[in-house]
């Protein structure tokens, strides 16, 4: 039974084995209610976000058919797709969409992962009130903290374009500098949710605990992107399938359009390529979430501390 289960415990020092074993064992436990919640907050938004996606998809593949139309008596029109109206009103709603659903999915997960380790009865019974204050402030972290980060990193690359221009054998040291000052970044999230800091020291400790433990984080999050890739283009397959017949029949019958059957098939594909996307998102949240877990022990012992205070209290 999944209630005589010992808790996992979230700041103890694990082997990378045991990493990927206490992720997947997370996952198993509690599949049903990530399941649950990930489908009545992301279908709605897959719904939305699927039906940008292929108007996005449709308009270029109309304008590929009128091109090639146009080619056959020689009036070939050569704007670029993203002038094109209904292209870049479909793209922009797939960004903006997408945005907020890649938010609402990370601070579900995140939310989840910890209320798991909050509550005693852990995540059995829980409801969408137990979740939505740490739901919504998680979101208004993440955005922060992403805005932040995509400054930080857009001055890096300028620093690095600048320096390349002065002589590209700069860029043997700055290439390497910025993968290692980014691998620590991937537990920047754990700990600006999970601890009652500010953005300022969440960025400080990311970096105090990532470094010490690079490796660990970096095979973590390259063993979990790889399976969630996997998975994710197995989802995705169908709706590739479909794109590719709709552009095999652009390309045979010029400025024809495909039949509505094709892109209403399509959109349902699509639906299931990002619902897919973000049910994924779990084996990378687990797994930098018990990274970060083990980084806090290997670097400050946290389960020593909360055992010498509890001690003091008895």
């Amino acid at each position: 039974m999944e209630s005589q289960r010992p808790k996992i415990t979230l700041y103890a020092k694990r082997s990378f084995g045991e990493k990927l074993n206490t992720s997947f064992d997370f996952i198993k436990e509690n599949w049903k209610p990530i399941l649950k919640y990930i489908t009545y907050l992301m279908l709605p938004l897959c719904m939305i976000q699927s039906l940008f996606m292929n108007g996005m998809n449709s308009a270029m593949t109309s304008f590929v058919g009128g091109d090639l139309a146009a080619a056959n008596i020689g009036k070939a029109s050569h704007t670029p797709p993203i002038l094109n109206g209904p292209f870049l009103l479909n793209y922009l709603g797939t960004i903006f969409f997408g945005i907020i659903a890649g938010l609402m999915a990370y601070s579900l997960l995140y939310s989840l992962m910890k209320l798991y380790n909050d509550r005693e009865e852990r995540l059995k019974g829980i409801t969408f009130n137990d979740i939505r204050p740490l739901l919504f402030k998680n979101m208004g972290r993440l955005f922060v903290l992403g805005i932040v980060y995509s400054i930080l990193f857009t001055v890096v690359i300028f620093i690095m374009m600048l320096l390349g221009y002065l002589t590209l054998w700069t860029l043997v040291l700055t290439i390497p500098l910025l993968v290692a000052l980014m691998i620590p970044l991937f537990l920047a999230a754990p700990v600006y949710l999970f601890e009652d800091i500010s953005l300022f020291d969440s960025i400080v400790k990311t970096y105090r605990i990532g470094f010490p433990t690079w490796g660990g984080t970096f095979l973590i999050v390259l063993v979990m992107g790889i399976i969630a890739s996997v998975l994710q283009g197995i989802a995705a397959m169908p709706w590739y399938i479909v794109y590719v017949v709709k552009l095999l029949f652009s390309y045979s019958d010029g400025a024809a359009s495909p039949s509505i059957w094709i892109n209403f098939i399509q959109y349902l594909f699509g639906i299931l390529m990002l619902y897919g996307g973000y049910i994924t998102m779990i084996l990378t949240v687990a797994g930098t979430v018990f990274q970060y877990g083990h980084a806090c022990e290997v670097t400050e012992g946290v389960t020593v501390v909360s055992d010498i205070e509890n001690f003091d209290n008895l």
